[in-house]
C-alpha cells in the first residue's frame, strides 16, 4: 500500500489479502467473482472468488470517525443449505486509558485491554448462542499481521526520528477458536479468527493549569482494532472443508481505483484534522495569553494601588511631623516671650520678642519696633512700611 500514515487500514488489507499468493488453494472452474461496493463512493471497493453454487453479502462501512482512518469491509459467503460459510464481521475499535490527559472523545469506545483470545470469548456467547469451546490455537493470519506490524513500526519509528518525536508501538495478535454449536437443528463446527492489532502513538496534551501559560507534553494514546472472520462447516467436515474455505477468504483483492479514492479522501479528512487542530491550538494560545494579560494587568492595578496608599501615607506622616513641629515651635516661642510675625507684602518671616507689640519692615528687611500703639513709621522715617501681622507656625 502506497499510504504510509494510514498504519491500520495498511494493516488491515495486507493481513486481508495475504494467503492467496502464498500456497492459498483455488477454487477451480466452477468459481465466480463478486463485488463489495463502497456505498459512500459508489465504486467496487473488492472483488472476491467464490464458488459458482454459493451466496454472497458484502459492503464497506464508514468508520466511527473515533480516531480510526478504516473503512470497514464486511461480508459473508455460504452454500444454499446454510452449512458452510465464510463471514468476515465489522471491526471493533475501543481506547484504553494510559494516562487521563490522553482521553479519547466522548462518542469513542473505551476498555481495558484484552488479548485476542480474551476478546473473542468475550463476544463468543452472543455471536454463538450455546456455543462449545474446542480450542484455542494461533490463527493463519498471525504471520503476515506480525510482519505487517513489524514493518509499519520500523518505517513510522523512522519517521519519528527525522521529526524528533517520540516512537509508536505496534502489537498483534491473532488466535483461533474453535467452536461447535447448533445452527437450527445441525451440529456445526466454526473456526473463528480473531485479530488484534494495538497501537500506541504519542499525542500531545496540554498539562498546564487553567490560568497559566499554556504548555505541553507528549503522551501515549492506546488503541486496539479488533476484527473476525469465521470459517464453518457441519459436524465433523469443518478440517475437510477447509482449504475451499480459505481459498474464499483469500481471495478478497482490493480495487486500485477504490484505493486511490481513499487515499484522496483520507488526505483530505487528515488535512482538515490539522486545521482543525490548528484552530484549537491557536485558540487555547490566544486564551492564555488574554488570561495572562488580564493577571498581570490585575497585577500592575494591584502595585499601583499599594504604591497610592503608600504615598498617601508618607504625605499624612509627612504632614503630621510638620504640625507637630509647628506646635512645637509655637509653644517654643511661648516659653521664649516671643512671637511669629509674617510681613503681608512680601511674606518674609521673623519672630520677634512680645515686648514690642507694634512692629513695622521695610524692603529691605529692616524693621521699625516699638510699643506704641497707633504708631505708623510711614512719613515719619524714610521708606515704604509695613506692620507685621502675628501668625502661628
Amino acid at each position: 500500500m502506497r499510504v504510509p500514515f494510514l498504519p491500520f487500514r495498511t494493516l488491515l488489507v495486507a493481513a486481508l489479502v495475504f494467503g492467496f499468493q502464498q500456497g492459498g488453494v483455488a477454487l477451480g472452474a466452477g468459481g465466480k467473482q463478486v463485488q463489495i461496493i463502497d456505498p459512500n463512493f459508489n465504486m467496487v471497493a473488492f472483488t472476491m472468488t467464490i464458488p459458482a453454487g454459493w451466496n454472497f453479502q458484502g459492503t464497506v462501512l464508514v468508520s466511527p470517525g473515533c480516531g480510526s482512518d478504516l473503512s470497514l469491509v464486511a461480508y459473508r459467503v455460504w452454500s444454499d443449505d446454510m452449512r458452510y460459510g465464510v463471514q468476515r464481521m465489522p471491526g471493533v475499535s475501543w481506547f484504553t486509558e494510559k494516562d487521563a490527559r490522553a482521553a479519547s472523545s466522548q462518542n469513542c469506545k473505551t476498555m481495558e485491554a484484552m488479548t485476542a483470545e480474551e476478546y473473542g470469548k468475550m463476544v463468543l456467547p452472543v455471536l454463538r448462542p450455546g456455543y462449545k469451546l474446542l480450542s484455542v490455537n494461533t490463527a493463519p493470519q498471525a504471520a503476515s499481521l506480525a510482519q505487517s506490524t513489524t514493518q509499519m513500526e520500523a518505517s513510522l519509528g523512522a519517521n519519528a526520528d527525522r521529526l524528533h518525536l517520540p516512537h509508536p508501538r505496534y502489537t498483534s495478535d491473532a488466535k483461533e477458536l474453535r467452536v461447535e454449536y447448533m445452527l437450527g437443528n445441525q451440529p456445526e463446527e466454526e473456526f473463528l479468527q480473531v485479530m488484534e492489532q494495538v497501537t500506541e502513538t504519542p499525542t500531545s496534551a496540554i498539562v498546564s493549569r487553567p490560568g497559566q501559560v499554556l504548555r505541553t507534553a507528549w503522551v501515549m494514546k492506546r488503541k486496539t482494532d479488533t476484527w473476525i472472520v469465521a470459517e464453518r462447516a457441519p459436524k465433523g467436515q469443518l478440517d475437510a472443508a477447509r482449504a475451499q474455505l480459505e481459498a474464499i477468504r483469500t481471495s478478497l483483492r482490493e480495487s486500485p481505483e477504490w484505493d486511490k479514492k481513499m487515499v484522496e479522501w483520507l488526505q483530505d479528512r487528515t488535512n482538515a484534522v490539522i486545521r482543525q487542530g490548528w484552530a484549537i491550538t491557536n485558540a487555547s494560545l490566544k486564551v492564555s495569553a488574554e488570561r495572562y494579560a488580564a493577571l498581570r494587568a490585575k497585577g500592575e492595578a494591584f502595585n499601583d494601588n499599594m504604591r497610592a496608599q503608600g504615598d498617601k501615607r508618607l504625605a499624612e506622616a509627612a504632614e503630621l511631623r510638620d504640625a507637630r513641629g509647628r506646635r512645637t515651635a509655637d509653644k517654643v516661642d511661648y516659653l521664649l516671650d516671643q512671637q511669629y510675625y509674617v510681613n503681608p507684602s512680601n511674606g518674609r518671616t521673623s519672630t520677634i520678642s512680645t515686648t514690642y507689640t507694634n512692629n513695622w519692615q521695610n524692603g529691605l528687611g529692616d524693621k521699625v519696633l516699638t510699643n506704641i500703639q497707633g504708631y505708623d513709621p510711614n512719613g515719619e522715617v524714610p521708606g515704604n512700611w509695613t506692620q507685621l501681622q502675628p501668625i502661628k507656625h
